[in-house]
């Protein structure tokens, strides 16, 4: 089935997971590498003109599923809707009702005022319907709502809540919340004299605004434990206090704290035995905190690594970790700065030593929050073969993620995928073979990746993996290839080249064979956008690079959300 095959809905979902009309999920955004602007117009020009109430119920349902990678989308989506040259008068307020309908917080709203004034076209900065959304969103809150925003977050995307406030011509419907907009909007003080919930409100929001300014961390602690502030309320200058940090990482996320941890690290407060990294720890392996934060294993593994990152000290050289530690720099690149930058023989020693890999406690803990958070993705008991090609390119960094090399990104997905499913077969690619290689599922994520850099391979020929299973007449639902570049098709030898098939070829006799229709298959380029093995037919997925939306599209894929 070719792609130009498929419906409007089916282009529309992968439009919604990958970014892209095309089967193909590239980190970063698509925007980077390809255009992909004009299908996407087309796409959206057929729904407005022929089925807008179509497109606005596929994003509804698709709105609740948790593994959407970046719920960004459904607003750039709506926003081009609402855009659209062609859409009616009618269809305006519905879309409108769609986006306070699928709205989770303010970052999403924001996220729709940010596309919907990139798009205008005329000179107001806030366009009519959509000005008429910013008043019915602000007419849901209730005036404790709207302090708790405000206070939260005074602005996304340059856009503050007394902007929308003002443009949108928002009115309070309640004497409190008029209280609450005048503060807002004038920093007036308007309750009445005996007023306690007013006053009660008031006093929330002057304490957020003496916490956004004051530079005296005794004033911030007890406001960020009374309002349970997090460290983007508190003023620029305290973040870089320790009893500030200490106050707020019991109000953040896991998500959020895994993003915190390099900067942690560099203020010095992650230090043995100190109450922030005993913090860090525990947040890191409390089953009940990650459970309920749904993180995904990789993006947990992503932020590892990020922390991981070590840098050569002035030179600002990355390094390899093997082992928690880092391997020293290539032989040519070092005479090249050894020539080129005239170093002394101290920094020449440095640049030759290992370096021992920083805060080993905390990633420890990283390594277990990983192994804790497989428990978040749910099993549905299918049966996945994970090839990886081990060429020396597989050292090479991630695209959009230069601190994991494609051969430890593909030895994280597979091992979360052992802890998770039953039936995993991982093998390597050994030319134009595969070799089975038995990890276990318990084991160490660095032992793993050390045992695949031991298999080496001169080349690789990606549909050996479905001729493998093929031959030993091996039940797959879903195939995962890990290569590191298009550029694997020139190491071929001639001779092997000529009689390879192309991969949707092989799945195609597969399916056929053994009378599994729905077999996937989904194949990572890690270093590379230009990946193209993917034929258009639904069940064939390309994924380019790694970022921490990868996981989930690759999940939504595999269990069917969208072709």
């Amino acid at each position: 089935m070719a792609a130009s095959k498929l419906t409007n809905e089916d282009k529309l979902k992968r439009l919604i997971y990958l970014g892209n009309v095309d089967p193909k999920y590239i980190s970063g955004g698509p925007d980077k590498y390809i255009p992909v602007t004009k299908a996407k117009q087309e796409l959206l020009d057929e729904f407005v003109k022929n089925s807008a109430n179509d497109l606005l119920r596929i994003i509804l349902s698709a709105s609740e599923d948790k593994l959407i990678p970046h719920r960004a989308t459904l607003y750039n989506i709506l926003a081009c809707a609402m855009a659209n040259e062609g859409i009616s008068e009618k269809s305006k307020p519905e879309i409108s009702a769609t986006v306070l309908k699928i709205c989770r917080s303010d970052k999403e709203f924001f996220d729709f005022i940010m596309y919907v004034t990139s798009l205008r076209t005329d000179k107001c900065k806030l366009p009519p319907t959509a000005a008429k959304t910013v008043r019915k969103y602000y007419t849901n809150k209730s005036a404790q709502d709207l302090v708790n925003s405000y206070t939260k977050y005074n602005s996304y995307h340059s856009w503050s809540h007394k902007d929308l406030i003002k443009l949108g011509h928002v009115k309070s419907d309640t004497p409190l919340k008029n209280i609450v907009i005048n503060y807002i909007l004038f920093k007036k003080n308007t309750e009445q004299e005996g007023d306690s919930e007013a006053k009660k409100l008031l006093d929330i929001l002057k304490k957020s605004e003496t916490l956004r300014s004051t530079k005296d961390h005794k004033v911030a602690v007890p406001i960020i434990a009374e309002l349970k502030a997090t460290i983007n309320q508190v003023e620029p200058t305290l973040r870089k206090s320790a009893e500030v940090w200490n106050a707020v990482l019991p109000n953040m996320s896991l998500p959020e704290v895994l993003q915190v941890l390099p900067k942690l690290y560099k203020l010095g407060f992650l230090k043995k035995d100190t109450p922030t990294q005993a913090q860090i720890n525990e947040t890191l392996t409390n089953v009940e905190k990650v459970k309920a934060s749904g993180v995904h294993p990789i993006e947990v593994f992503i932020a590892m690594k990020n922390f991981e990152k070590r840098w050569q000290k002035k030179l600002l050289l990355p390094i390899v970790v093997i082992n928690y530690y880092f391997r020293p720099l290539d032989p040519k690149l070092l005479d090249h700065l050894v020539r080129e930058k005239k170093l002394t023989e101290e920094e020449i020693k440095k640049l030759r030593t290992p370096n021992e890999a920083k805060c080993p406690v905390v990633i420890n803990h990283l390594q277990k929050c990983m192994y804790i958070s497989c428990n978040n993705v749910q099993s549905f008991g299918k049966r996945y073969m994970v090839t990886i090609d081990v060429t020396d390119k597989m050292d090479t960094p991630c695209l959009h993620n230069k601190n994991i090399t494609s051969l430890e990104a593909a030895v994280a997905f597979a091992m979360c995928l052992m802890r998770v499913e039953k039936d995993v077969t991982v093998a390597v690619y050994k030319e134009k073979e595969v070799s089975i290689v038995h990890l276990d599922k318990k084991g160490q994520f660095y032992e793993h990746v050390q045992k695949l850099r031991e298999s080496k391979s001169n080349y690789l020929v990606p549909v050996s993996a479905i001729e493998w299973a093929s031959t030993q007449k091996k039940h797959i639902d879903i195939f995962f290839n890990f290569i590191h570049h298009k550029e694997y098709y020139t190491s071929i030898p001639k001779d092997v080249r000529e009689k390879i098939s192309r991969p949707s070829e092989a799945l195609q006799k597969y399916r056929k064979k053994f009378n599994l229709q729905n077999t996937k298959l989904v194949t990572f380029c890690m270093s590379s956008p230009h990946v193209t093995f993917a034929d258009g037919s639904p069940n064939m997925l390309d994924v380019a690079g790694l970022d921490l939306g990868v996981a989930r599209a690759v999940e939504a894929f595999c269990r069917g959300n969208f072709s």
